[in-house]
């Protein structure tokens, strides 16, 4: 899956996803309300800024991010995972132009049911 953004069609993507055999979603264009790792990456993000020290270089970011992973908090992520129906519905309620498949919506809620038994 990929909100279709010009840095996710590089060739190299391309090359690689086609060496794997993935086969892409389809997915709206520039969605990061329905791309959850963007809110994770985005937590991370102010996880990392939030530190007295600051990476001076990849290797030390690498290591902060893996840091910072670990500590966040599984609720967060849990609620994120059940605010998934409410952005399907809203992306759906206001069309954008996206049209969401409907077997898209069916594994979006046999997720929904899968973690609601888990609970």
């Amino acid at each position: 899956m990929d909100d279709n953004a010009r840095s996710h069609r590089t060739l190299a993507i391309e090359e690689l996803l086609e060496s794997e055999d993935i086969t892409r979603m389809d997915w709206p264009a520039y969605s990061p309300e329905l791309n959850l790792i963007e809110h994770v990456w985005n937590a991370l993000g102010r996880r990392i800024a939030a530190r007295l020290h600051h990476p001076e270089n990849t290797q030390q970011l690498k290591q902060m991010l893996i840091e910072e992973w670990v500590l966040l908090p599984q609720e967060m992520l849990h609620q994120l995972v059940l605010s998934m129906h409410r952005r399907w519905e809203a992306t759906i309620a206001v069309r954008g132009g996206h049209r969401i498949k409907e077997r898209q919506l069916r594994n979006i809620y046999l997720l929904f049911f899968l973690l609601d038994r888990q609970s």
